[in-house]
């Protein structure tokens, strides 16, 4: 018996070819090699080198998150912390929501990106670039801002980097918070400050803070204050009648934990939210 194994043990040695080797994976003449931080990568192991991360620290798992902010590993920061954003005057919370990030306020600015001013509304005067009626807030000492969907639509509305929400970006904010039967109230203010009681299943843990606002109606008065909070999409509802625009627009209503997405007048005017542009 210790004969065959010694033959065996022999035949293996002299099968190799002169100037063969074992890489750190144990196989011969295999491409495997330690990297800086000393793991067998490369070769048949299936693995990479170790890279620095956003941190500095080689091999560190600190990364960047939706808002450019290197999180997690040895920096002590959060996942989901963000930026606040300075637009024209205004200063902004941001939040992330998924792998979104949306401003955790409705815009505010009384002019587009290029300083030239929004039109203020006029029911005698036709809108052809936006138009926006301003509400003085005096006890949050701001303004809500209602614009007209062609000021969402205008080019010149969000600072580099962001834009008006696509309905699909509202599809996937909704399905981010499980869905549109139960994301009103993760979206909503909560308490009676700005919303009619009963405020139904209002927890705001997104952080987004919808405010009951209501909407500014055709003829330029405030409607369902305290009731609704809606804000405008860029994409219209294609309902075969070319002579009343409609556009996406996203629903919170007092009485009710649905977010509804449906369409509404081009008529009327609703607050803009942005979102981050991460293409």
């Amino acid at each position: 018996m210790i004969k065959k194994v010694y033959l065996f043990s022999f035949a293996m040695f002299f099968s190799c070819d002169v100037g063969d080797y074992q890489d750190c994976n144990s196989v011969i003449n295999g491409g495997a090699y330690f990297d800086e931080c000393g793991n067998c990568v490369g070769g048949r192991t299936g693995l990479t080198e170790c890279t620095t991360d956003c941190n500095g620290t080689l091999g560190g798992t600190s990364f960047l998150n939706p808002c450019d902010i290197c999180v997690a590993g040895n920096t002590g920061i959060s996942l989901d912390s963000c930026t606040s954003l300075s637009y024209n005057g205004e200063t902004y919370r941001t939040i992330i929501i998924g792998n979104q990030v949306w401003l955790g306020e409705d815009l505010r600015t009384k002019n587009f990106n290029n300083n030239l001013p929004i039109p203020d509304f006029d029911i005698s005067e036709a809108d052809s670039i936006g138009t926006k009626l301003v509400i003085p807030n005096s006890a949050i000492q701001t303004d809500q801002v209602f614009y007209s969907p062609l000021a969402a639509l205008n080019n010149f509305i969000a600072p580099d980097g962001w834009r008006v929400p696509t309905k699909s970006d509202i599809e996937s904010l909704l399905e981010q918070l499980g869905g549109d039967s139960i994301a009103s109230g993760k979206l909503k203010e909560t308490e009676y400050e700005n919303w009619n009681f009963p405020n139904q299943f209002a927890t705001n843990e997104s952080g987004f803070s919808a405010k009951g606002t209501g909407y500014r109606a055709s003829l330029g008065t405030l409607k369902n204050v305290g009731e609704r909070y809606s804000f405008w999409s860029i994409n219209t509802f294609d309902e075969g009648d070319t002579t009343n625009t409609l556009y996406w627009t996203l629903r919170l209503s007092y009485n009710s934990n649905y977010a509804i997405l449906a369409p509404d007048s081009a008529n009327i005017g609703h607050p803009i939210r942005l979102i981050k542009d991460n293409k």
